[in-house]
């Protein structure tokens, strides 16, 4: 639809021009009809009609209506046998209303194509607004929690640059909202690898920890993009504040796969979990209400070193 507008209503093809190209249209129409005439002895000018549609679908009304007037030329050239009875003035009567009977449809058409394609331009405006002005509100409410969180408590402090985290990942989300197939998903390559790039920046780990992120070309609604993007954060936080004690060393890998459901998952090859004990702080709780709103499930896989943590959840429903 984006490039049908374009192609329709905003050429500046001069008058002449389009005259002319209608003209050709119908040339090829005609010779088309002449053929088809000469083969099977059919006189039934059918071939005509699609010509003014085109014409007038591309152009304008008066296109339109030349192309019916070369087209009723036409069928006089062809049909005429000599004489002017009404066995010859009848059909091409017929002819020509329903030659202008087609320009006009191909107006309409025009019109209301028009019409449907600028309300669907507005809205798209709208909504890329919206999000921008949504994502900077989102960014300026981060920076006044980061402002916060420098003059509380060190235990106060730590919990709302988390916060302010959270809304940052909230925020990134606009930045990867993709039209497509009439909806607003989101890149999920990029969005991920976003995300954990700043929690790496924000985060500084007591070592030299790296990171890496590999994820499928694939896009998904918004809202499940966000949930997954929360999770990843939550997931790198976590390992970047207990998985590399003591100024040690490592690497943090995060992958995204789609086949047949989702899969998430965030490995270390950190310290691990003792024994069979699962994170319980408000990221893991957060983590856990945002698995349930996925409809899917979280598991703890221990590593030798590290560990992996590994969201899976059903595929959005196509609507």
């Amino acid at each position: 639809m984006d490039k049908l507008y374009p192609l329709l209503f905003e050429h500046s093809i001069p008058t002449p021009v389009r005259y002319l190209l209608a003209a050709s249209v119908m040339f090829v129409c005609a010779a088309l009809q002449a053929g088809l005439q000469a083969q099977a002895g059919f006189t039934g000018f059918f071939l005509l009609l699609p010509g003014v549609f085109v014409s007038g679908l591309l152009f304008d009304r008066g296109s339109g209506l030349f192309a019916a007037c070369i087209a009723v030329a036409c069928v006089v050239y062809l049909s005429y046998s000599g004489q002017y009875g009404i066995d010859f003035l009848l059909p091409c009567a017929l002819f020509a209303i329903t030659a202008a009977g087609v320009a006009v449809v191909a107006e309409i058409v025009r019109a209301e194509t028009k019409r449907a394609l600028q309300a669907q331009q507005t809205q798209r405006l709208l909504l890329d607004e919206m999000a921008h002005r949504t994502k900077n509100n989102l960014a300026i409410l981060g920076a006044m929690v980061r402002m916060q969180a420098r003059n509380g408590e060190p235990a106060v402090a730590a919990a709302l640059e988390g916060t302010a985290r959270r809304i940052q990942v909230m925020a990134e989300v606009y930045d990867h909202l993709s039209p497509k197939e009439d909806s607003r998903l989101v890149d999920m390559r990029r969005f991920l690898s976003d995300v954990v790039e700043k929690v790496f920046q924000s985060l500084a780990a007591s070592g030299p920890v790296a990171f890496q992120v590999a994820c499928e070309e694939v896009h998904l609604p918004n809202q499940q993009a966000l949930a997954i993007g929360l999770i990843a954060n939550e997931l790198v936080t976590n390992a970047l504040k207990y998985a590399f004690p003591d100024q040690r060393s490592g690497q943090i890998a995060v992958e995204l796969t789609v086949a047949g459901e989702i899969e998430l998952s965030v490995r270390d090859n950190g310290i691990g979990v003792a024994g069979d004990r699962h994170p319980k702080g408000v990221g893991s709780r957060i983590v856990a209400l945002l698995t349930q709103q996925l409809g899917g499930t979280l598991s703890y896989e221990r590593r030798d070193p590290g560990v992996m943590v590994v969201l899976r959840a059903p595929l959005p429903v196509q609507a």
